[in-house]
This record gives structure tokens, sequence and C-alpha cells, in this order.
């Protein structure tokens, strides 16, 4: 009985450990979406503000020499 025990014991932390790695995975996974999800709408929120900047300075007839930002989230030059 004992036997059957450590053997279902062993079996169970193989278990244990094969569902850890796949939920490891599964998180890293989701991480990585979630972080491109979240670069993409900064991107994008920081071209809509840049726009609404050069907007307003065109309406108030002001120079707007501010570069756009780059692809990359950084300011040109």
């Amino acid at each position: 009985m004992l036997r059957r025990f450590n053997e279902w014991r062993a079996e169970h932390a193989q278990s244990l450990e094969k569902a850890k790695e796949q939920g490891i995975e599964q998180g890293i996974e989701q991480g990585i979406e979630q972080g491109i999800e979240q670069g993409r709408a900064e991107a994008y929120q920081a071209i809509a503000d840049w726009n609404k900047r050069r907007l307003e300075a065109e309406a108030k007839g002001i120079p707007f020499n501010e570069p756009p930002p780059s692809q990359n989230g950084h300011q040109h030059g």
C-alpha cells in the first residue's frame, strides 16, 4: 500500500510540474500579447497628442516644428 502511495505521489508531482510549466508558458504568452497591445495604445496616443498640438498650432497660426513621434516611441533628433 505504501508503494502505491509513493507511486501516486510521484505521478502527482510530475503532473503538477507539467501543469506549472504549461501555466508559465501560457502566462508568458499572455504577458507578451498584453505588452504589445499596451505599446500600440501608447504609440497611438503619442501620435494623437502630437497631431492635436499640430492642429492647435495651425489654427492659431503658430509655426509647429515638433517632429512626429517615431515608430519606436521616441522623438526624432
